[in-house]
């Protein structure tokens, strides 16, 4: 007779927007035989303006729901405290830590301190949403001390299910301007933008780190968790 495999020793809480279907998928990808983590995923639907700050009111009973798997970390994966402020994230995240019972950070929290992991300060932006939003992102980051010398952002507003469907030509021909020889590292924001699975290559041919918000929001779990290790495939900020 079989003997049944333990449970996973990590667990990792993921609280994501409703409309968000990259979350998941690419957790898993890069979890894959990482047998000791888990993943748990809560959703909540997102308020319909970008501008609004998301707290414990939009997050409803998402948080409370994903403490009953008792996980060792939590994050909000979504990227908004970017341009409504990092404090905005801090708050949530010490509401998050109350409700969970566990460390908690935001897909914005953990790119910042990617940023500060890899020790660059001139970074390009690539944004999957309007351009006005990308200049707001660059604000709060110049503000907090890092540059964002070279944005990219498209022509043309999508949904959030919009956004995870677009194609690796699309993804690429976003991501390829933010890459200048005046700058430290390119950073994708927006979680549910597939730009993870293209983080290598573009490292590969230019040779600087790219921080994607989906991978960094994995990385920075993996930290608070106790349960960092280097996961190869997905680019610098996983394998180091």
């Amino acid at each position: 007779m079989a003997v049944a495999a333990p449970g996973p020793t990590h667990r990792l809480g993921v609280l994501a927007p409703s409309s968000n279907s990259n979350a998941e998928s690419s957790i898993q990808r890069m979890l894959d035989g990482q047998h000791d983590v888990a993943a748990h995923v809560s959703r909540f639907r997102l308020p319909p303006a970008l501008s609004d700050r998301i707290d414990a009111d939009v997050l409803g009973d998402a948080p409370a729901l994903l403490a009953d798997v008792e996980p060792d970390a939590v994050a909000f994966h979504g990227t908004s405290g970017s341009w409504t402020g990092f404090p905005g994230d801090r708050d949530l995240c010490a509401q998050l830590e109350r409700v969970v019972g566990a460390p908690a950070t935001t897909a914005t929290l953990a790119v910042r301190a990617a940023i500060d992991a890899l020790g660059v300060r001139r970074v390009g932006l690539v944004f999957p949403g309007p351009p006005a939003i990308a200049e707001r992102i660059a604000q709060q980051y110049a503000a907090d001390g890092v540059e964002m010398p070279v944005l990219s952002a498209p022509d043309v507003e999508l949904a959030n299910a919009e956004i995870a469907r677009v194609g690796a030509d699309w993804i690429d021909a976003l991501m390829r301007p933010a890459f200048r020889e005046d700058i430290d590292a390119v950073v994708c924001v927006g979680t549910n933008l597939r730009s993870a699975y293209r983080v290598a290559a573009f490292e590969a041919e230019y040779g600087i780190p790219v921080i994607d918000s989906a991978t960094a929001t994995l990385w920075h779990l993996l930290r608070l968790a106790g349960a960092a290790r280097p996961i190869t495939g997905w680019g610098l900020l996983l394998q180091g």
